[in-house]
């Protein structure tokens, strides 16, 4: 639902309708990210303290991320775009495109254009502005994974409401002095961070922390006074994370996604689909629901593809690989 809502925030910029639509100090676009970390650092929390080692650990979520990441940047170098160029009719720069996926490999988008490409559309010179937050989604897989190795457990959540703290200060300070631009590297991870935070923090103290409506309720009441007051990036970080966790479990949506999971894949596709529709529409322009509903007809079919061909083989290799190396006898086991 939460890469849903990014597919349509975009949509109004990319389509050529106006800016995203607002919800306080944000756009939709970004309640959707901040929804994304703080699951995230539920998530991952728990896959850190499952996993044996630090290395099990990065290995599986490298192969979560990824694989599909490498997949659509290619995807978009050798199909997309160069389908966009024949609707255009300009030749396709074939070497640009190459460097398109060389460049972006490492998960910082440092290219985000292919020459030649996407010059007359409403939001030019972008095959992909979903993707920046995938090199901070690795940057939390990061933290925590050095967090859980070195801090001793009972003081995990005290170590992790710190962080945050520390974060929402920095968060708060860069707000009423605007020390910085919105669009500079570390202030972007610290806010998403305080987010990834706040669902680690739920993890860790899950015991604790009572699943009740009234608190559901006054999570919700405290983010719509964060929207009205546009104070949401500094007081929604355990909001976000509480309220999505409790909707979780409340609503019978349990089965979805849980044998197939597409939300990557549309999340990383939306945006390079958006694009390649806004080139076909660039002479024939059509109303805001025509336009998302083709680009959903084409973008859930490409999630399901790189969940059916990319993620989830990755995924069963990795754990067929780390099944293998844990089965492994030490020289000592087995001479036992």
């Amino acid at each position: 639902m939460l890469a849903l809502i990014v597919i349509v925030s975009h949509s109004w910029p990319i389509g050529g309708y106006g800016d995203d639509p607002q919800l306080g100090d944000q756009n939709l676009g970004a309640w959707a990210v901040a929804g994304f970390f703080a699951i995230s650092g539920y998530l991952i929390s728990a896959s850190r303290q499952n996993s044996a080692t630090v290395t099990d650990f990065a290995v599986k979520r490298l192969l979560r991320i990824v694989p599909g990441f490498v997949a659509v940047l290619l995807v978009t170098a050798v199909a997309i775009a160069p389908v966009s160029s024949a609707m255009t009719g300009i030749p396709y720069d074939w070497a640009s495109g190459f460097g398109y996926v060389i460049h972006n490999v490492g998960l910082v988008i440092t290219q985000p254009s292919i020459a030649g490409t996407l010059t007359d559309v409403p939001l030019p010179g972008r095959w992909n502005g979903a993707l920046w937050t995938i090199a901070y989604e690795a940057l939390c897989y990061l933290v925590i994974g050095v967090l859980v190795s070195i801090v001793p457990r009972r003081f995990l959540g005290r170590t992790l409401i710190v962080l945050g703290l520390l974060g929402t200060a920095a968060t708060t300070t860069h707000v009423v002095f605007d020390l910085a631009s919105d669009g500079h590297f570390a202030i972007r991870g610290v806010r998403l961070l305080t987010f990834f935070f706040a669902g680690a923090v739920l993890h860790v103290y899950q015991k604790r922390v009572p699943l009740h409506a009234g608190l559901a309720l006054a999570a919700a009441a405290c983010l719509a006074a964060s929207m009205f007051l546009g104070i949401f990036q500094i007081v929604a970080g355990i909001p976000v994370a509480y309220l999505l966790m409790y909707l979780a479990v409340r609503l019978p949506l349990a089965r979805i996604g849980s044998r197939n999971d597409v939300s990557y894949g549309l999340y990383i596709y939306g945006f390079p689909v958006q694009q390649l529709v806004a080139t076909a529409l660039i002479a024939t322009p059509v109303p805001l629901p025509v336009y998302l509903a083709v680009v959903l007809v084409i973008t859930v079919p490409c999630a399901w593809a790189s969940w059916l061909l990319v993620e989830r083989p990755a995924m069963r290799w990795g754990r067929g690989l780390l099944g293998r190396r844990n089965r492994t006898p030490s020289l000592v086991e087995a001479a036992r």
